[in-house]
């Protein structure tokens, strides 16, 4: 994606409908904001890391096809950490998937800078992640999405800002690969920041 912000912006669109529920913290950053308004979903807003709030939400939308809570991994005006370890509990226990934007964790939090999943030690339990190749990676543009195969692949056919947007400059692409992998090798300049 050019960014981010249009990872999330064709997000939800593409994978709910309106047998579907997107449960939002209510502060997530405005592209999350933006990208659920587009979506036809049935949209719930829960109390800023409020667990009794979410699991509240989740048990009145048992009856949806699939639930989704978006959440930012680390909230951009104030710098706090969605608790994904008690996120992912609750998405376990009601069986509801967890998307999470890691633009303000990629590169900084967690050990090696994987992002609060791995701050959190949920690592393989969120379900689909987004973030940035700007802020930490150095880059001045691109976003990016992983998850499971299936959803990648829904992403790339029905992703709006995906299919009608002009990709990233190859420049971009092999200074993110070696932000990336710079970023994978050594941790000591994040270690400094500390």
């Amino acid at each position: 994606y050019p960014s981010c912000f249009d990872a999330n912006a064709g997000l939800f669109e593409a994978i709910l409908g309106q047998e579907d529920a997107v449960i939002s913290d209510t502060l997530n950053h405005a592209s999350i904001i933006d990208g659920i308004r587009l979506c036809k979903a049935q949209r719930f807003r829960y109390k800023h890391i409020d667990m009794a709030d979410l699991e509240r939400i989740l048990q009145e939308t048992q009856s949806c096809r699939i639930r989704l809570i978006a959440t930012d991994g680390v909230f951009s005006m104030d710098g706090d950490l969605a608790p994904l370890d008690k996120i992912c509990q609750l998405a376990d226990k009601y069986k509801a998937l967890v998307f999470v934007d890691e633009c303000h964790a990629t590169g900084f939090i967690g050990r090696t800078g994987r992002g609060t999943d791995e701050h959190f030690g949920v690592q393989g339990r969120i379900d689909i992640i987004n973030s940035t190749l700007g802020k930490a990676l150095g880059g001045a543009t691109g976003g990016y999405t992983t998850g499971r195969a299936d959803v990648v692949e829904l992403l790339r056919q029905r992703g709006r800002p995906y299919l009608f947007s002009n990709s990233l400059a190859p420049s971009v692409v092999m200074s993110s690969m070696k932000a990336l992998e710079l970023a994978s090798r050594d941790t000591g300049l994040r270690d400094h920041l500390a």
